[in-house]
């Protein structure tokens, strides 16, 4: 399965989605918690119309968002590798969710989203090493 992973931040919401159409993206996975946005087109009604517009369907999958006492948390400590252990505790009660991920999308080309530009500060970059551990050799990444 290849999976795709972004975040929207610093692009607008015509930027991204060429990036997403560029990389052949069919399905947009929303993993934030709560898919709101103070940055124009990228809030749940609005991003889904633009996606539609352009041929990509939005899927939200709010259980693989980092729950919101984890976020608040790392706003005030800038401590990540405390936000990805209590995250990584976290997916080990998503696991339904992440093989429903795999299963439902393995013929699209599904791209993971959030918020964060650098994936690597991100709950996404979590949410890819889970599937890798999951499904060995069956998954490629690329942050777009």
């Amino acid at each position: 399965m290849q999976l795709f992973t972004t975040g929207y931040e610093g692009e607008t919401i015509d930027q991204w989605i060429s990036k997403l159409k560029l990389a052949g993206v069919t399905v947009l996975v929303d993993i934030r918690e709560r898919a709101l946005s103070r940055k124009k087109g990228f809030s749940k009604t609005a991003l889904k119309e633009h996606l539609e517009g352009n041929n990509i369907r939005y899927i939200h999958l709010k259980n693989l968002g980092s729950p919101s006492e984890i976020r608040k948390q790392l706003m005030e400590s800038k401590d990540y590798p405390t936000f990805f252990e209590k995250y990584n505790e976290y997916l080990e009660n998503q696991k339904d969710t992440l093989e429903l991920l795999v299963h439902e999308l393995k013929e699209e080309k599904p791209c993971l989203m959030c918020f964060e530009k650098n994936h690597r500060q991100c709950h996404r970059h979590a949410v890819v090493k889970r599937l890798e551990e999951i499904y060995p050799e069956k998954v490629r990444v690329e942050h777009l």
